[in-house]
């Protein structure tokens, strides 16, 4: 039997999306790399961060030119940052997923940008233990924007981030009287903005699923990390928190609420 139309464009769909995703995660990459060495992110070619040599575009070809050049440059031969290819993967798999899930769907486009800045906000995080309030602020106006695109009941919608921000003012409670009992920071202000910013998109229980999903991952990373001494940030495991929730939280939530 031939496939459906409608697989066919969806499959299409999921191929550019994920093209796309690893060419962002590749400039994203690029530009926080800039950023977190104190250099203008957006100005200038790209060039090898070792030898200073401009690359060319066979160079730059997401994934493929990693895999082709074994991880090294192939001016100089040093090795190119493992932190490139994931970049690059994430971005891939993120669209893709996406497409997969949401289709052609006119709500496809604020979860892209959605993912995209939690992308950029990830490597942020990762490369200076920092989450910038810009891409955070811009969390919150892409939310504001596709209520009214999406022609969204609005005093709903409000309700509904409302009782999910309870869950990162939960947290922040208690993280407040943590650090005065323990005389020491226990989490960021940044991961709290970042916990506000996600509850625009998320019920009070996906919050709790991002929540639980993100604490997870991090502790397990906290724990390997440990051996090397290393600073674990925890905003990239929020983002795959909020990620895993949003593609495939939906009958874990629907299973544990079934159960009262």
């Amino acid at each position: 039997m031939p496939p459906e139309p409608h697989a066919i464009l969806t499959a299409y769909l999921c191929f550019w999306l994920a093209v796309s995703g690893a060419v962002l995660g590749s400039f994203f990459d690029c530009a926080v790399s800039r950023w977190a060495a104190g250099e203008p992110p957006f100005r200038g070619r790209s060039r090898c961060s070792s030898c200073g040599h401009t690359l060319s575009a066979s160079d730059l070809v997401p994934v493929f030119s990693f895999l082709v050049r074994r991880g090294r440059c192939r001016w100089c031969g040093a090795k190119i940052p493992a932190e490139c290819l994931a970049a690059e993967l994430a971005g891939a798999a993120s669209f893709l997923c996406l497409g997969a899930v949401f289709g052609a769907a006119p709500a496809l486009g604020q979860w892209l940008i959605w993912a995209a800045l939690l992308l950029a906000l990830s490597l942020a995080d990762c490369a200076r233990q920092l989450l910038p309030d810009p891409l955070v602020l811009g969390l919150c106006v892409n939310r504001l924007v596709w209520v009214f695109l999406l022609r969204e009941d609005i005093p709903q919608a409000a309700l509904t981030a409302l009782a999910a921000c309870a869950v990162p003012a939960a947290l922040l409670c208690a993280v407040l009287v943590g650090e005065k009992y323990t005389g020491r920071e226990l989490m960021g202000g940044g991961d709290i903005k970042l916990l506000f910013a996600l509850a625009l998109y998320f019920t009070w229980a996906q919050m709790l699923l991002t929540l639980l999903i993100g604490c997870a991952l991090g502790l397990v990373w906290a724990l390997c990390a440990k051996r090397r001494r290393a600073a674990v940030p925890f905003g990239p495991f929020l983002a795959l928190g909020a990620f895993s929730t949003l593609c495939f939280g939906g009958p874990l939530i629907a299973w544990y609420i079934g159960l009262f």
